[in-house]
């Protein structure tokens, strides 16, 4: 079972984390640029998680999506997120969620993707 879960502002107990309903699919943790170093070792920069759900059944649904991350009323919102990282396991991070842009297809939103990037993990 997934364990999805946000706050609003950085920093965040994980004890203090809503819980996503409905929980979100992710391929997890993933970035936008990797680094080679001369030893063969590798940084990851740009660390960034899409929350993926495919149907959004109406705008009730929809509001219980944004509203825990802040994007009912703001296009961005700092939070603190628990999610899954490159290995699955589930860490805490720091990020700026985004609001993402409606796609209606045969009345449903479909495919609503937010990003949540800038991720710093939390000890």
């Amino acid at each position: 079972m997934s364990n999805y879960r946000v706050a609003l502002g950085h920093n965040v107990a994980l004890a203090s984390l809503a819980l996503m309903a409905p929980q979100p699919a992710s391929p997890g943790v993933q970035f936008t640029r990797r680094v080679f170093f001369g030893d063969g070792s590798a940084l990851d920069q740009g660390l960034y998680v899409e929350w993926i759900y495919n149907v959004v059944e109406d705008a009730a649904q929809l509001s219980s999506i944004l509203t825990p991350l802040g994007l009912m009323t703001a296009s961005s919102a700092a939070v603190t997120i628990n999610t899954r990282n490159q290995l699955f396991v589930y860490k805490r991070y720091n990020g700026m969620a985004i609001r993402p842009e409606a796609n209606w297809e045969n009345y449903f939103d479909r495919n609503v993707t937010i990003i949540i990037r800038n991720l710093v993990v939390l000890p």
